[in-house]
């Protein structure tokens, strides 16, 4: 049986602590700009945004999935120790779906018609939950699991 590494532990962890704190700055500097779009998107005024901003939207949105992407690489890249392999392949999985699922929003901001593709932007906000709610659980039980 393999023994426990207490250093593994904590490289793993702080690794862990590194891409949950990206996460939530990324989530904080994309907020006003999904806030705007939902916002005009609720109204039915997006074609009302000016087009330099809905670029900049797009282009924020993109930002965000190539931070979220990198984070998933750092979590795939990581070394787990072996009473966490299950929960963290868990983990890892639901955060790269978490990736795919912002990615698929960008891609619902149409730049060049100024327009969103509904049911790509709905399917992604649906994703983004669930996943999420994946990724809260695997971190609620690593966080909680006796190291």
């Amino acid at each position: 049986m393999a023994k426990f590494n207490p250093k593994q532990a904590q490289i793993y962890i702080q690794t862990l602590q590194n891409v949950l704190t990206n996460t939530e700055e990324t989530a904080e500097r994309v907020t006003p700009f999904f806030t705007k779009l939902d916002d005009a998107k609720q109204a039915d005024k997006v074609s009302e945004i000016p087009t330099a901003e809905f670029a900049e939207i797009k282009a924020e949105f993109e930002d965000t999935v190539a931070s979220y992407k990198q984070n998933a690489d750092q979590l795939n890249a990581a070394s787990a120790p072996i009473r966490l392999l299950g929960i963290h392949k868990s983990l890892t999985s639901a955060y790269q779906k978490y990736a795919e699922a912002t990615a698929l929003m960008a891609d619902a901001v149409v730049v060049t018609s100024h327009t969103i593709d509904n049911d790509k932007y709905e399917k992604s906000e649906s994703d983004q939950a669930i996943y999420l709610e994946k990724i809260h659980a695997a971190v609620s039980k690593i966080m909680t699991t006796s190291m």
